[in-house]
């Protein structure tokens, strides 16, 4: 095993540890944080815009996660054009990490070559790309593969018979969904239970403080068909770190050159002040708590949410996210916090709550 050293660990015991949670409606246990590999591999391109971590760097980024009792780690083909795969794979070994000790998330759909059909979530892509990546991150299986996004030129049915043959292979485990809308979920989970094909038991997606357009529809479905909920960019880029508004703004950051996910700045600057105070009046440690470390608190704090998806440039940031399990929020902030950031109701949305009073009547 890999000795290598790391200062000032965070150490956790079962009291202030990240917890585990059944992702979906199976009997696959992953850990409420996962550690995010976009910053892998990153180079002069849109992925080095977000990170170009390199192995050694990704490597402590790893050990510090897996010290801390994350047992789930989440990248894509596409990240750093399959670089990120390759370092993931490499630091499992470095670090002499058993296979079944961790759980390997990885996605398929973007371009991964040049050609129509070197793209999407056909049949073909879905096969070539799975091999790819088996070999990149050094593994004979994968626990969970995502469809990274929606194809519009592919046929569902031919999507999930892709998945459902690679699970009957025996090179993928579980099979999930990312950045899809609630209709295509439901049509796909439709398709696979009407097929005996394996069932979709995730949807990874965002979902912030700041862009809560999932409890819209998404949520509610999720709820409905015990889908796991991983979330992705939980600081929506950033911007819940609170150093975008306030007296300290700094430009020098990531969202100064690619900004992303959007987000309504007139509404978040309320979200961020709200923020502000609630993280004032708490400690972790001694030390302050953050406005970062709120948001990825509340999100904790959701019902819904499987898992969260949190990434780092650099151990102290990673270490803070990871301390943001130790945060509890009172009934009275959570309230504070749903309060300011709630989205406006959209139709059928306050129509059908007008009319679920018709029941109220009626329930005991």
């Amino acid at each position: 095993r890999c000795n290598m050293a790391t200062e000032s660990l965070p150490r956790f015991n079962d009291d202030n540890r990240p917890g585990y949670k059944s992702l979906g409606n199976s009997g696959l246990f992953v850990s409420e944080l996962c550690l995010g590999t976009m910053t892998f591999g990153g180079d002069e391109d849109i992925w080095g815009l977000i990170g170009q971590l390199q192995q050694e760097q990704a490597d402590e980024l790893v050990k510090i996660a897996l010290e801390a009792g994350i047992n789930f780690i989440d990248t894509a083909n596409i990240y750093g054009f399959g670089a990120s795969e390759r370092i993931v794979g490499q630091s499992l070994k470095n670090l002499g990490v058993r296979r079944e000790d961790v759980v390997l998330a990885t996605k398929v759909l973007g371009p991964m070559g040049e050609g129509p059909n070197a793209r999407g979530a056909s049949r073909g892509h879905i096969m070539n790309e799975c091999k790819a990546s088996l070999a990149r991150l050094q593994t004979d299986y994968i626990d969970l593969y995502q469809i990274h996004g929606f194809d519009p030129a592919t046929p569902i049915e031919e999507t999930l018979e892709a998945l459902n043959t690679l699970v009957r292979q025996g090179h993928v485990r579980y099979v999930g969904l990312s950045n899809w809308a609630a209709w295509q979920v439901m049509k796909a989970i439709g398709i696979s239970q009407a097929r005996n094909l394996c069932p979709i038991i995730s949807l990874q997606a965002h979902y912030t403080l700041v862009g809560r357009d999932l409890e819209r529809d998404i949520i509610p479905m999720l709820e409905s068909e015990n889908v796991g909920l991983m979330v992705w960019s939980p600081l929506a880029g950033g911007y819940l770190s609170g150093k975008y508004e306030g007296p300290d703004v700094s430009e020098e950051n990531r969202r100064a050159k690619f900004d992303f996910p959007p987000v309504d700045r007139e509404r978040g600057s309320d979200v961020i002040k709200v923020m502000r105070e609630i993280a004032g009046g708490k400690q972790i440690d001694g030390e302050p708590v953050t406005v970062a470390q709120i948001a990825l608190a509340w999100l904790l704090h959701q019902k819904p949410v499987s898992s969260i998806i949190v990434g780092a440039k650099r151990p102290e940031q990673l270490k803070a996210n990871i301390q943001a399990a130790q945060i509890r929020l009172s009934g009275e902030e959570l309230n504070t916090l749903d309060e300011v950031s709630r989205i406006p109701e959209e139709y059928p949305g306050w129509m059908m709550k007008m009319m679920a009073g018709y029941r109220d009547s009626t329930e005991s």
